[in-house]
C-alpha cells in the first residue's frame, strides 16, 4: 500500500489533462526516485566495461599467446587487437540478434513453384557474424601444418560470443581442407581448398561432418547408411544421419559403410557429399526437419535423408574409417575444449565487471567474500585448464612438425584431448552457471547480458564430440592396449623436471601427486572391468588435474619473469588448493587474502 508521502510525491506529476496541481511543483521520476538512477548509471558502466576489447582487457590470455607463440606473437598480435576489439561492439550483437526467437534457421523445402530444394534460411544477421568470424583468416590459420597455435588464438577468441552459428563450421572447415591435402591426387582438390580456406562466410565454402544415426550416436560401428558404386565408378550414399550440424554446408564429410560383411568400423569409411554434383545440379539428399534445440540455435541442424546421392571416397576405402576420422575427431576435441574455455573467460569477464560495478548495501558486490569465492573458483579453473589445453595444442603442433617423433608424445596428446574435453565441457557449464550467479535475477534475463546463451551453449557442447561415458571407455581401452598410463606418467615426468629451481616446492607437490595417481592406476587396473568403468572416471579427472597445475605453474613462472605478474601463480595456487590438496579448504583471513588476489587482475 503507497504511503502517504509516497502518494503526495507521485500525485505531484503531470495530470491527465496535461496540468498540475496548483502549488506542487513539477517533479521527475529520478528527482523523486533517485536510487534508480544510481543503480542504472552504474549499469551503464558496466555495459561500458564489457564492451572493451577482450583480448586487450585479458592480460593474462595474451601472456599465453606470447608464451606459446615467442618470435611469432608480433606478426598475429595486432590481428588479435583487431579481432577483440570487433567481438563486443560488432560479432556479440550480431549473434544476439541471430540467436532471438524469430531469427532461427528455418526450412523451405519447395521453391515458388513447386520444385524440391530444401533451402535454409537465415536472418541477415547469420553472414554479418560470420563474415566477421571467417574474416580473421582463422580457417587457414588452423589449417596450416603447425597453425594450431595461432589458430586457436583467434578460435577461443571468437568463442567468446558463444558457438555463434560458425564456430563448429569453422573447425570442420579446416579438418576438411587438412584432411584434403592429406590424400592424393583428389579430384578438384585445389578449389576445395581454398573455398573452405577463403575469407569472409559470404566467399568461402562450408563444410559438415556427419556421422550419427539414429540407432547409434557414440557407436558409430553401428552406422547403416550404405555406399555403393554405379555402373560408372561414382559412389553413392543412400541411407540417413539423424544429427547434421550446418546442414545447409557446401561440402559434407561423412560416413557410410561400403562393405556389409564386414561389421563394425571396420565396414566404413569416408566420403565427402559435395552439395552440387559435376553437372551443377543439387545433389540427391533432402531434410526433414531442422533440430529444436536450447543452444548454438544459429547452427542450422536436421535430419538428412541420402537418396543415392553422389559422394567422393576421401582416399581408398580399403584404409578404413579408424585413421581419417580419429584425425577428424581428434582436432575436434581440442578445439572443444578451447571453444568452451572462450565461453567460460566471457562469462568471466561479464560477471567480473558486474561485480566490480554493482551495488547492494552500500557496497561494490566485489568486496562481499563470497563473490570473491565464486569469481576466484572461476578464474583459476579457467587459467589452469586454459594453460593444459594450450600446453597439448603445441605438442600437438610439435607432432605435425616433425619436431618431435617421441611415441610417448603422441599416446599423451591423444589421451589428454580425449579426457579434456570430457572434464573441461562439464566444468565450463558450472563456469557460465556461476558466472550467472554472480548477477542474480539480472544474470537469467537473456536482454541482459549474453550469460544465458553462453550457459545454454556449453550444455550443448559437453555433449558433442563424444560423450563422456564414451570418452572413458575409449581411454580404459588406450590404457590396456596401448599403456597410455605409462606415457602420461612418461611426459609428466619429463615435464616436470623442466620447473625451475625457485619453484622446488611446487615440484615435490607435483612428484607426490604422481606417485599418489601411479597407485590410483594400480588399484584401477586390478579391479574388476565393471569397477574399472567406474574408477576411470576419478583417475581420469586426477590426470587432467595434475597436468592441467603443472601447466598453470609453468606458465606462471614465465609470466611474474616476463611481466611481473603473480596472477597465474596465484591462480594455479588456488586451483590446486580446491582440485588437488588433501585437506580440506581452511576459511581464515589467509584464504580471504588469497581469494582477493586471484580477482584482483
Amino acid at each position: 500500500m503507497m504511503s502517504s508521502s509516497a502518494r503526495k510525491a507521485f500525485d505531484s506529476g503531470p495530470t491527465p489533462g496535461g496540468g498540475k496541481p496548483a502549488g506542487e511543483p513539477k517533479q521527475t521520476l529520478s528527482e523523486t526516485q533517485p536510487g534508480h538512477d544510481f543503480g542504472r548509471g552504474n549499469m551503464r558502466l558496466w555495459m561500458e566495461r564489457i564492451a572493451e576489447n577482450v583480448y586487450l582487457a585479458d592480460t593474462d590470455f595474451q601472456h599465453t599467446v606470447r608464451y606459446h607463440l615467442g618470435m611469432d606473437y608480433a606478426a598475429v598480435h595486432e590481428d588479435l587487437c583487431a579481432f577483440g576489439a570487433r567481438i563486443p561492439t560488432e560479432l556479440e550483437p550480431a549473434v544476439a540478434e541471430n540467436d532471438a526467437r524469430f531469427n532461427n534457421p528455418t526450412l523451405q523445402h519447395y521453391n515458388g513453384i513447386g520444385e524440391r530444394e530444401d533451402k535454409v534460411l537465415h536472418h541477415p544477421s547469420y553472414a554479418r557474424s560470420g563474415n566477421i568470424i571467417y574474416g580473421t583468416d582463422l580457417v587457414a590459420r588452423l589449417a596450416r601444418t603447425g597453425g594450431l597455435r595461432e589458430g586457436m588464438s583467434f578460435y577461443f577468441l571468437s568463442n567468446h560470443a558463444g558457438e555463434a552459428g560458425h564456430n563448429c563450421p569453422v573447425i570442420c572447415n579446416f579438418e576438411t581442407a587438412r584432411l584434403l591435402r592429406a590424400i592424393d591426387d583428389f579430384p578438384g582438390r585445389d578449389a576445395y581448398v581454398a573455398g573452405l580456406e577463403a575469407l569472409g562466410y559470404d566467399e568461402n565454402l562450408t563444410a559438415s561432418q556427419f556421422l550419427t544415426e539414429v540407432q547409434g550416436g557414440s557407436d558409430v560401428g553401428a552406422n547403416a547408411t550404405l555406399a555403393w558404386q554405379d555402373e560408372d565408378g561414382h559412389w553413392r550414399i543412400r541411407g540417413e544421419k539423424w544429427f547434421c550440424s550446418n546442414a545447409d554446408a557446401d561440402l559434407l564429410v561423412i560416413s557410410a559403410r561400403y562393405d556389409t560383411d564386414q561389421p563394425g568400423t571396420r565396414g566404413l569409411a569416408v566420403f565427402m557429399v559435395p552439395e552440387r554434383k559435376p553437372d551443377g545440379s543439387r545433389n540427391d539428399y533432402t531434410f526433414r526437419r531442422l533440430k529444436e534445440k536450447m543452444g548454438t540455435r544459429p547452427l542450422a541442424s536436421s535430419e538428412i535423408d541420402f537418396h543415392d546421392a553422389y559422394a567422393i571416397a576421401l582416399g581408398p576405402v580399403e584404409r578404413g574409417f579408424n585413421r581419417l576420422m580419429e584425425m577428424v575427431i581428434h582436432h575436434s576435441r581440442i578445439a572443444l575444449a578451447t571453444a568452451v574455455l572462450g565461453f567460460a573467460n566471457r562469462a568471466y569477464q561479464i560477471a567480473r565487471a558486474y561485480a566490480d560495478t554493482r551495488h547492494a548495501f552500500g557496497e561494490r558486490i566485489i568486496n562481499y567474500p563470497l563473490v570473491r569465492e565464486n569469481l576466484a573458483t572461476i578464474k583459476a579453473e579457467i587459467v589452469a585448464d586454459l594453460a593444459g589445453t594450450y600446453a597439448l595444442i603445441a605438442m600437438q603442433d610439435a607432432i605435425d612438425l616433425g619436431k618431435t617423433t617421441d611415441p610417448a608424445r603422441a599416446a599423451f596428446v591423444r589421451l589428454m584431448s580425449n579426457l579434456g574435453k570430457s572434464v573441461i565441457s562439464r566444468r565450463v557449464v558450472d563456469c557460465t552457471h556461476h558466472a550467472i550467479d554472480t548477477m542474480g535475477g539480472n544474470g537469467a534475463i537473456e536482454t541482459t547480458s549474453h550469460l544465458p546463451r553462453l550457459f545454454r551453449e556449453s550444455v550443448i557442447l559437453e555433449n558433442w564430440e563424444g560423450s563422456h561415458n564414451t570418452l572413458y571407455m575409449q581411454v580404459l581401452r588406450d590404457i590396456h592396449k596401448y599403456a597410455h598410463d605409462e606415457a602420461y606418467f612418461a611426459v609428466l615426468g619429463e615435464e616436470v623436471e623442466k620447473l625451475p629451481e625457485r619453484l622446488t616446492a611446487e615440484k615435490r607437490t607435483v612428484k607426490s601427486l604422481l606417485a599418489e595417481l601411479r597407485e590410483s592406476v594400480a588399484d584401477l587396473k586390478a579391479s574388476s572391468h565393471d569397477l574399472q568403468t567406474l574408477k576411470i572416471q576419478g583417475v581420469g579427472e586426477r590426470m587432467c588435474d595434475i597436468f592441467y597445475y603443472l601447466c598453470a605453474l609453468r606458465e606462471g613462472d614465465h609470466q611474474k619473469s616476463d611481466t611481473g605478474s603473480e596472477s597465474k601463480l596465484e591462480a594455479a595456487a588456488f586451483f590446486h588448493l580446491k582440485r588437488l590438496a588433501d585437506r580440506p579448504v581452511t576459511w581464515d583471513d589467509d584464504y580471504l587474502g588469497r581469494i582477493a588476489r586471484v580477482v584482483a587482475v
